[in-house]
């Protein structure tokens, strides 16, 4: 996506870190709930790091993603943690960690064998008594077409954006999404962009299957958010 590369300077504008913390915090209590522990955690696809942002106030964390622009975003927000370039299916950290964190990074993926290199890598970097917290923005049993819109100003600067997501074939594992991007510049001057996404969907049972097949045992937990409509469940995955 432009989004992840030329338009990345725009993604705080987009997609604030102020609108993460109630999530952030939802995913705290879970963590707590498997490990109360955590001492050391990597993020998986990390983006804007948003969510480090406010998960780094209760243990250090180490941020990953495979796009160098949004991780100059993220260094911004989060110049306290270590940012490093990696694919998630095959980056290697050569140390283990208390926590490995997957937020909605892994709906890039629409390929299952896709899915189960990116748990097998994970199992390589966790303790013996890790957990994975994975949290998929859908599953076939929750998948709704959904219309979104947002973005903010700072200064002159401004962004707002449109975004449609459907199900163009439901016999297929993936979902698409519309974007519409309006932009205005510190001059003033206002354009516009659009961009496309694909992201997988996959079942339930799908996701617990795979997770055994890396060596894990998958607990789904419910997700309510005060803000999103529709039904959302983090899964937890611990090393067999």
């Amino acid at each position: 996506m432009k989004l992840y590369s030329e338009l990345a300077e725009w993604w705080p504008l987009m997609s604030p870190h102020t609108e993460y913390e109630e999530e952030a915090g939802l995913y705290l209590e879970i963590i707590r709930r498997y490990h109360p522990n955590v001492k050391s955690a990597v993020e998986f696809g990390s983006g804007g790091g948003s969510n480090a942002y406010y998960l780094k106030q209760h243990f250090p964390m180490t941020l990953t993603d495979l796009s160098p622009e949004m991780l100059k975003v993220s260094r911004g927000l989060n110049p306290d943690c270590a940012h490093i370039e990696g694919d998630m299916r095959s980056l290697d950290l050569e140390k283990k960690f208390d926590l490995v964190f997957i937020h909605d990074a892994i709906m890039h993926f629409t390929d299952k064998g896709d899915l189960l290199q990116i748990m097998y890598n994970a199992k390589k970097h966790l303790n013996d008594d890790g957990i994975l917290l994975v949290v998929p923005d859908q599953f076939k049993e929750t998948f709704q077409t959904t219309t979104n819109h947002g973005g903010i100003d700072q200064g002159r600067r401004g962004m707002r954006y449109l975004e449609w997501t459907y199900d163009n074939d439901p016999d297929d594992n993936r979902t698409e999404a519309e974007y519409i991007y309006v932009m205005r510049d510190g001059q003033g001057q206002v354009f516009r962009e659009f961009d496309h996404d694909e992201s997988g969907l996959f079942s339930m049972p799908e996701w617990e299957g795979l997770l055994e097949q890396a060596g894990f045992k998958a607990m789904f937990e419910r997700i309510d958010y005060k803000e999103l409509e529709g039904t959302y469940f983090a899964v937890v995955a611990i090393p067999l």
